[in-house]
């Protein structure tokens, strides 16, 4: 399957934020660190929630009570990104955010 133009520009932005994160150009760790290009924050914390079955969890409340419980995913993002888990690339004028493997980070 071919890629698109718009998959392309993604992955060459994706390569120039992996490089300014790492200072390298290991195409291989960056294959193997990059996890995708996502609306926002929010939208990958609410992703990361899905598969970690946070939204199962939630199925399991009584409807009166799931109206009323919703996760933020920028805060579970957040915690996250600080316990070093993820590096995010916010990308300007509200084009998106990079998401890497923190742990696919070649050692300092």
């Amino acid at each position: 399957m071919s890629e698109t133009h718009h998959e392309q520009d993604e992955l060459a932005d994706a390569w120039a934020v992996f490089q300014l994160w790492t200072g390298g150009r290991d195409a291989n760790l960056f294959r193997r660190s990059y996890l995708g290009h996502y609306q926002s924050r929010d939208h990958f914390g609410q992703e990361l929630l899905a598969r970690l079955g946070a939204d199962g969890r939630i199925q399991r409340l009584p409807d009166w009570l799931q109206a009323y419980v919703r996760f933020d995913g920028e805060a579970v993002v957040r915690d996250f990104e600080q316990a070093g888990h993820f590096y995010l690339y916010d990308a300007p004028r509200q084009a998106g955010t990079f998401v890497f493997d923190a742990y696919e980070r070649p050692e300092d």
